[in-house]
């Protein structure tokens, strides 16, 4: 089934539920992940990126799954996840739904949408 499975995460608890199902998901079928964080430029001058990674890597760590963190900047969020999933030759992407609607994901947008939209890689949606 899935031998490589990217699993994007912002650090929300929302991005957690993804990160969490995931990690399941990988642990029942013995699949390593990839876990990718797209820097959002304010966070860039914080640092707080790097925590997100961390509690990520560790929970795949403690469950026993091989994981590799990427870090991106200055890309698109979707266009990071889609390049990443293809880069990794990554046969799955689970990530969660913020569940924004109407007029905010006209204003904002929705990663989740644009991955599935653009994505070539099957996509697991988690809520």
């Amino acid at each position: 089934m899935y031998r490589h499975i990217l699993i994007p995460t912002d650090g929300s608890e929302l991005a957690e539920r993804g990160v969490t199902h995931g990690l399941a998901l990988a642990k029942s079928i013995g699949a390593k992940v990839f876990i990718i964080y797209v820097v959002e430029p304010l966070l860039a001058v914080t640092g707080d990126f790097a925590s997100v990674l961390d509690r990520a890597e560790n929970a795949a760590r403690e469950a026993g799954i091989p994981c590799e963190t990427i870090q991106v900047e200055n890309v698109p969020p979707h266009q990071a996840i889609i390049a990443a999933a293809e880069d990794k030759g990554c046969d799955c992407i689970v990530m969660s739904w913020h569940g924004r609607s109407g007029l905010s994901t006209l204003l904002i947008g929705s990663v989740t949408s644009k991955v599935l939209a653009y994505a070539k890689t099957p996509v697991l949606v988690c809520r």
